[in-house]
């Protein structure tokens, strides 16, 4: 008998604040999980939002070899195997709770549990939480079964469960909501055996924080959760012929916005990735890779893993279900860009793999898009058409938090990353979809209604 895999990927959760000093949230439970697990600190996403994330995530490919975006964003190829397939061949059934968005790209198996397997934001510390309990609960699961669990706790925009409410708990929203977490984490693996069940956790992409401290000064730029649930869930019954005037009220007042935090913070002494993190607003047009939006967490716990260790080589989401795979002994036929990472949990030496990334591109106005590759030394990213505009290359070694590009100064690094890059890119003429408008519209319709631009 196979044994079981729970996978929870945690919607925006940044590695900076899951492990290390850089986090002010209460996580014992993620703690104690860490020490009893192989953790991966330098995990780099294929993407900087979920939906090609996931493309990327579940079939161990790069993101523009699966289809899922041509001009819009599209439906899986059908000729792309996800890792879904090969556990479906293995006997796996599969549960899940993950956004509604789920249901349209095709990535997704059908799901035994018909309890709203697909939520509209899966909240992990009330009703997600509980029915995973209950599930867990119950050994009515068929064996061997695949758990897919995404929470949206730490999505934009951010609602802090009220007994987490307080400065003790974190500095931002975005760290109070991170304790909530721990608290409904520790209460769900205490209901999960580990002798025959695969734990593994992660991120599908980071987020900005929009709260800083500097010099004794607590700068907080977040916003009304409550206020902004009901401004995007209206949004996304906007009658057609009104969205024009919609976009340009919407893109009108984030700049007033983006303008009123500059008045703010002008005579403060900021690092970039700190003006950053306030400035951001989900109309900014230009988009980056910073490790803010695709650094990510990734643990395994349980079945298969034997020794417990902190692992610094940079690895990639796309090496998650091949690694899962590996562990389980199952086969995925077919040609992949991720690899398994079970030899170094193991202790084995492994070459280090670079990491693609690419931003996402808006849904309702053409965005400034960027695609990149990065090391464990150094991050480069550029413009997705054009590889002389918007250059940036930062030496991560000596500059973690990438506030300082060096470019311009360091050309042969630029060659030899965009080298790099253009090895990835020479497979980009793979088969892909052509744009299903029918398709597209019913995906562009949910990310509306959950706040995207």
């Amino acid at each position: 008998m196979k044994p079981n895999i729970f996978y929870l990927v945690i919607d925006s959760l940044r590695a900076d604040k899951f492990y290390g000093s850089n986090r002010t949230s209460i996580t014992p439970n993620i703690d104690n999980l860490i020490k009893n697990g192989a953790y991966f600190e330098q995990t780099i996403s294929s993407a900087d939002a979920t939906i090609l994330s996931w493309a990327s995530m579940f079939t161990g490919m790069h993101p523009f070899k699966t289809g899922i975006f041509t001009s819009r964003f599209n439906k899986l190829n059908q000729n792309v195997i996800t890792f879904f397939e090969s556990l479906k061949k293995y006997g796996y059934n599969f549960y899940s709770y993950l956004p509604i968005s789920a249901s349209k790209v095709g990535i997704f198996p059908t799901f035994e549990n018909n309890d709203e397997a697909h939520m509209f934001q899966p909240d992990m510390c009330s009703e997600m939480g509980r029915k995973i309990i209950e599930k867990l609960k119950s050994n009515q699961m068929k064996t061997p079964w695949f758990f897919y669990a995404h929470p949206y706790n730490l999505h934009f925009p951010i609602a802090v469960p009220k007994k987490f409410n307080e400065q003790k708990f974190g500095n931002s929203n975005y760290e109070r909501t991170l304790s909530a977490i721990d608290i409904w984490l520790g209460k769900i693996f205490e209901n999960i055996d580990t002798s025959n069940t695969l734990f593994v956790l992660s991120a599908d992409h980071g987020a900005y924080i929009p709260a800083v401290s500097t010099d004794n000064t607590q700068i907080n730029f977040e916003t009304n959760a409550h206020i902004q649930s009901i401004i995007a869930k209206l949004a996304g019954y906007t009658p057609k012929f009104l969205e024009p005037a919609k976009r340009s009220i919407f893109f009108s007042l984030g700049n007033r916005r983006k303008n009123s935090k500059l008045n703010k913070i002008k005579t403060l002494e900021l690092k970039p990735h700190q003006q950053r993190a306030l400035l951001d607003e989900r109309t900014n047009t230009d988009k980056f890779l910073f490790d803010e939006r695709v650094r990510v967490p990734l643990l395994f716990v349980g079945y298969g893993i034997k020794k417990t260790q902190i692992i610094s080589q940079q690895v990639r989401t796309i090496d998650i279900l091949p690694t899962i795979a590996d562990i389980c002994d199952i086969k995925h036929e077919s040609d992949i860009d991720g690899v398994s990472l079970k030899p170094l949990i193991e202790s084995k030496e492994m070459n280090e793999p670079i990491a693609y990334m690419e931003s996402t591109p808006m849904i309702q106005v053409k965005s400034n898009d960027v695609i990149g590759v990065r090391t464990s030394r150094y991050k480069y990213f550029r413009s997705k058409d054009d590889p002389t505009k918007r250059v940036h290359l930062f030496d991560l070694k000596n500059d973690p938090n990438e506030d300082n590009n060096i470019a311009s100064t360091h050309q042969h690094v630029v060659q030899e990353m965009e080298s790099s890059l253009q090895n990835i890119l020479q497979n980009k003429s793979a088969d892909v979809n052509i744009t299903n408008k029918t398709d597209s519209d019913r995906i562009d319709a949910i990310l509306k209604k959950l706040g995207y631009v």
